[in-house]
């Protein structure tokens, strides 16, 4: 994402002008002495971007500015944004825009904080599809992800430069330290939108499907209890006379018609008959199934046997196999191929009988299905007849049958809403038919990437880095950041030494950026705000005299700079793509001599600072 500074722009409460002007695809370097108001400038950018909440100082800084602007490009497009300063520590909602980067002389209010918010989502390529995957305390799983959130990768402040822990600002706040491992993946195309559309179109349809086979089979089993209980009336039914005998496919909705208008002419010649006939054809079924029942055991008697039969035999082979070594009688011949003629007729027997239990499965099988449909039949059928010995009797039972078969009646007709195959199978070929990329794989792919990028930054820190100038860099994926791993050995170093942290906070921050580039990132900016990296061997500005310097902390310092250089320079050459860095810093301008993508602004020392010494009150 192609994305860099042209000007930082503050208004004084007199509606005076101060400007900052930074070149494109530089590292632009503001230098000077501690309490001119360098770091700022980074909260400034975070403030006019959005933030919620604001870091800017009161004194000196927002107590004398009335306006922060930001003029910057994106996506080949200029733009200039500005915000009104802050009051005490609640943020402005008034801003300014102009989508031709127009700067104006003095800023009014002319665009709503939601309808900026979609500009900004919209060069940054955020829309609905970009949502969060899975979420936490704070962030809710599905919601939208803030622009915002990427803006993590674009800052080295001056709290973390020197961190052996914390590889990324605003992770002391709980929303983005939760957002980090949800966007990471997006920020450096290991995942994708379309990618992302799939997944979850077919987690959607894998849900849906669970939730109608579950339904449908629920259904089934419903469907099951309530004509069993149905079949149950019908019987008893015609025992007392009030119905004919009925068919086991009887619904609810049609034996409550007939009982409604009830017949009470006992008819039980024909029923008794029936279940006569019933009985004696489950008799002979469960007869033949006790029978197939036994023939298995039988055979699989029968197999053993001839299985061990043939596991003495074995060493018939090595005979043959070895019989230039065996002493032979004038029997020997006769007896091998006896042998073996009973070992070929054993492997002959089993052979032909393999198919003997499937074909006895799937005749008990049918069996069973037939018992099934006769015992529903026999379960609609009268017993004996019976009679009601007073009217009330024969009133209850009417009473009781109607109800039952009333409720039966409307679940009747919600299980015609049961789920089809036909629309399952549909549903099953739709989730077949989408595919989704293998984000692991390509996660393990993007973390050899950035350790190979790594390495090469480690090359060109090996001096600084003194001990472990012939170690390896490891991306951590869990945590987050770039660590040391010892030669050969899966051993992680803790890294000691403030200089060293700073070292692999740029060469994390390098790396991410340029493997970002590599895949065609559409969400990480491509700058970087980079404050103090002389932290460690410059301090606070106590001594301004590089003479005062050790030669090595020089060299170490110099080697900072010159991997900022030769990271510009990269990017053009390898990628044909811009880079931008504001780097913040305390040493001389000399300090910057022969570096050719380095561009110096006016150092704030000698009263030059951030908020001239006239606008102070």
């Amino acid at each position: 994402m192609n994305f860099g500074i042209d000007s930082v722009v503050i208004w004084s409460k007199s509606d005076e002008v101060r400007l900052l002007e930074f070149k494109r695809n530089k590292v632009n370097v503001i230098t000077g002495e501690s309490q001119t108001g360098k770091s700022t400038i980074l909260k400034i950018f975070d403030y006019c971007f959005l933030a919620s909440e604001h870091d800017i100082p009161h004194d000196v800084i927002n107590d004398n500015v009335s306006w922060y602007g930001i003029g910057f490009y994106v996506n080949g497009k200029d733009y200039f944004l500005a915000r009104r300063s802050p009051s005490g520590n609640n943020v402005s909602s008034d801003y300014y825009f102009s989508s031709m980067g127009e700067v104006p002389r003095k800023p009014v209010p002319n665009i709503r904080q939601e309808d900026l918010r979609g500009i900004l989502e919209a060069e940054f390529s955020i829309d609905d599809r970009v949502r969060m995957p899975f979420g936490g305390k704070v962030i809710k799983s599905g919601s939208k992800v803030s622009f915002r959130y990427f803006l993590m990768f674009n800052s080295i402040s001056d709290d973390i430069i020197i961190n052996s822990k914390v590889f990324f600002d605003k992770q002391e706040i709980d929303r983005y330290r939760e957002a980090l491992p949800r966007i990471f993946d997006l920020a450096l195309g290991i995942d994708d939108l379309e990618n992302i559309i799939s997944r979850e179109r077919k987690e959607l349809l894998l849900k849906e499907l669970n939730k109608l086979e579950k339904k449908r089979n629920s259904f089934a089993e419903s469907k099951s209890s309530f004509a069993s209980e149905v079949r149950n009336i019908a019987a008893k039914a015609a025992e007392y006379g009030l119905t004919p005998e009925l068919s086991k496919d009887i619904t609810a909705s049609s034996l409550k018609q007939l009982l409604d208008n009830p017949n009470i002419t006992p008819a039980f010649d024909a029923s008794t008959k029936r279940r006569s006939d019933i009985n004696s054809e489950l008799f002979s079924i469960k007869r033949q199934i006790r029978k197939y029942a036994q023939f298995n055991e039988e055979y699989k008697s029968y197999k053993s046997t001839v299985k061990n039969s043939q596991d003495s035999l074995k060493p018939l082979k090595v005979l043959m196999e070895r019989s230039d070594e065996i002493i032979k009688s004038d029997i020997f011949d006769e007896l091998i191929s006896s042998l073996q003629v009973d070992l070929s007729v054993i492997n002959e027997s089993i052979k032909s009988r393999r198919p003997v239990e499937s074909q006895v499965n799937g005749i008990v099988k049918e069996l069973e299905e037939k018992k099934k449909l006769l015992l529903e039949e026999l379960q609609a059928l009268p017993e004996t007849p019976r009679s009601f010995s007073q009217l009330q009797d024969m009133w209850i039972f009417l009473g009781e049958a109607r109800g039952k078969l009333k409720v039966y009646s409307n679940l009747d007709s919600k299980l015609v809403e049961s789920p089809n195959d036909s629309n399952l199978e549909v549903m099953r070929e739709e989730c077949e038919s989408i595919q989704v990329k293998d984000v692991e794989a390509e996660r393990n792919a993007t973390i050899s990437l950035i350790d190979e990028v790594a390495s090469d930054l480690m090359r060109q820190a090996k001096d600084a880095l003194e001990n472990y100038g012939t170690w390896y860099a490891s991306f951590n994926y869990k945590e987050k950041k770039i660590q040391l791993r010892k030669p050969k050995s899966t051993l992680i170093e803790n890294v000691g030494s403030s200089s060293n942290h700073m070292f692999l906070h740029l060469m994390h921050f390098l790396s991410l950026h340029e493997v970002a580039i590599n895949k065609n990132s559409k969400f990480v900016p491509s700058f970087l705000f980079v404050d103090q990296p002389s932290r460690p061997y410059w301090g606070e500005e106590e001594d301004v005299n590089p003479e005062n310097l050790i030669h090595s902390d020089r060299a170490k310092i110099r080697t900072a700079f010159e991997m900022l250089d030769n990271f510009i320079s990269n990017i053009n050459k390898e990628y044909n793509h811009q880079f931008q860095i504001i780097m913040l810093e305390h040493v001389p301008s000399a300090m910057f001599d022969g570096l050719s993508s380095f561009h110096l602004l006016s150092p704030f020392r000698d009263g030059n600072a951030l908020i001239p010494n006239g606008w102070k009150n």
